[in-house]
């Protein structure tokens, strides 16, 4: 197998998670919001206002009317599994669980080994390779095993494209509230002007919605859901290959299965 890679024979997906790239935009994206928020990082200064940020009404006016639109046109289940997908988002790529089968297959392949030695196929257990096996075994045709292969990963797929679509809503939903805070804000600083002391407070509102919406919508939900939707190209495109792989494997099973008929008929004659 390594010479096989030694030589460069193997061609399979090569994406892997690349956790410097990873901690690079995390840094850079949170040194942005450091910069926005204004921390006040300098030993021995006055700490009272240490974050710019610390209006909790329009925090809380942002935040959680987004997380309430989200659930209204959502469910419970789906925004927990969007954040499952997220966090598997920051672990791995989508393509590194089957990166194994493929190089599997490829040294299958260009061994001329049977596809029927890789597993046991002896029954239906939820590993894909096992699954395709445990069908060429009873006698179904590739294009059966096909559809069935193909029917299992759009069902992972919607998950993931129902994911993307959350985290697409948020970045809508987020900067919209912003703006109908920034609105709130600037009717009570009108209705204000005759007690000063209410002004500051309305100003808040008004500001600090907006500055949330677009914290949440732009440097939160927009670069999550870029992240899944790659993720999601990644996971359909290396389950072409593995589907690209597998037919080569089938087709050969059929062609040995038909010369072996071959050879019986002309022993029988």
């Amino acid at each position: 197998m390594q010479g096989l890679k030694d030589k460069k024979y193997l061609v399979s997906s090569k994406k892997r998670f690349d956790p410097i790239t990873l901690i690079f935009s995390i840094g850079l994206l949170t040194a942005v919001l450091i910069s926005a928020i204004g921390i006040n990082a300098v030993p021995g200064t006055d700490s009272s206002g240490v974050f710019l940020f610390n209006d909790f009404r329009s925090f809380f006016f942002v935040v959680g009317g987004t997380l309430g639109v989200l659930l209204f046109q959502f469910d419970l289940e789906t925004f927990f599994s969007t954040l499952l997908l997220v966090l598997r988002s920051f672990i791995a790529s989508p393509a590194k669980s089957i990166h194994q089968l493929m190089e599997e297959l490829d040294e299958t392949i260009i061994k001329g080994s049977s596809i029927l030695g890789l597993r046991d196929g002896k029954e239906i257990s939820g590993d894909l390779l096992n699954d395709i096996i445990y069908m060429i075994n009873e006698k179904l045709f590739y294009e059966e095993i096909e559809d069935f292969v193909t029917t299992r990963i759009a069902s992972v797929f919607l998950v993931r494209k129902v994911a993307v679509s959350l985290l697409n809503k948020g970045a809508k939903v987020a900067p919209a509230l912003g703006l109908l805070g920034t609105v709130i804000g600037l009717i009570e600083v009108l209705q204000s002007l005759e007690d000063p002391s209410k002004i500051g407070p309305a100003m808040s509102l008004a500001l600090m919605t907006t500055a949330f919406g677009s914290v949440l919508g732009s440097l939160v939900f927009t670069p999550l859901a870029g992240r899944l939707e790659h993720h999601n190209s990644m996971y359909v495109e290396t389950h072409k290959l593995l589907m690209n792989r597998i037919s080569v494997l089938i087709r050969r099973e059929d062609r040995q299965l038909d010369s072996v008929k071959m050879n019986k008929k002309l022993d029988m004659n």
